[in-house]
C-alpha cells in the first residue's frame, strides 16, 4: 500500500498549523491539540490561556488542507470550502465552537478560517440527509497570513 497524495497533505497541514498556533503568542497562551480517535470531522482543538492560565476557552478544529492556491469565488467576497455533511451534522449538535480551517501549505502559506455554526445555512441543513458533501462559503476577511489573533478572537467571542 503506498501513501497517497492526501495524507501527505494532511500531515503537513497539521504540523505546519501546530508550529504557527503553538509558538504564536511568547508565554503558550495557544495550544494547538491533535485528535486522534474517531474525529467525526474533528482534527484538532485549539485551547486558549490567559499568561499560562486556562480559560476554558476552546474549539473544534476541522482542517482541509490543499496544496493549490485557493480561489476566491466571482463575487471577489467568499472562498468556498468542501465538507462531509456528517461534520456539518456534528457542527449543529455542538455547543463548542467548531471551526472549519482551509489551510493553502505552499508558500507564502495562508488559511481561510470560519466558524461551522456560522456558515451552515438552512439549505446546508435540508441537504445533511440527502447527500454526502456540502460546500460551505467563507468570508475573504477571514484569512490569514501570519496573525492568528483573529482566529483566536473568534474563539473567545463564542463564550
Amino acid at each position: 500500500m503506498s501513501r497517497v497524495s492526501s495524507h501527505v497533505i494532511e500531515t503537513k497541514t497539521r504540523d505546519l498549523l501546530r508550529s504557527k498556533i503553538d509558538n504564536f503568542y511568547n508565554n503558550g497562551d495557544a495550544l494547538f491539540r491533535d485528535v486522534t480517535e474517531r474525529d467525526y470531522g474533528i482534527d484538532a482543538i485549539i485551547e486558549l490561556f490567559d499568561q499560562g492560565t486556562p480559560t476554558g476557552m476552546m474549539a473544534l478544529i476541522q482542517i482541509k488542507g490543499s496544496q493549490n492556491h485557493i480561489e476566491q469565488l466571482k463575487n471577489d467576497k467568499e472562498v468556498s470550502c468542501e465538507i462531509s455533511t456528517s461534520s456539518a451534522h456534528y457542527a449543529e449538535q455542538n455547543r463548542i465552537p467548531v471551526i472549519l480551517v482551509y489551510v493553502y501549505i505552499g508558500n507564502p502559506f495562508y488559511l481561510y478560517f470560519a466558524k461551522l455554526q456560522d456558515v451552515i445555512t438552512e439549505e446546508h441543513k435540508s441537504k445533511i440527509d440527502k447527500q454526502k458533501s456540502i460546500t460551505v462559503r467563507i468570508p475573504n476577511n477571514n484569512i490569514i497570513t501570519t496573525d492568528f489573533e483573529p482566529l483566536f478572537e473568534m474563539i473567545r467571542t463564542s463564550y
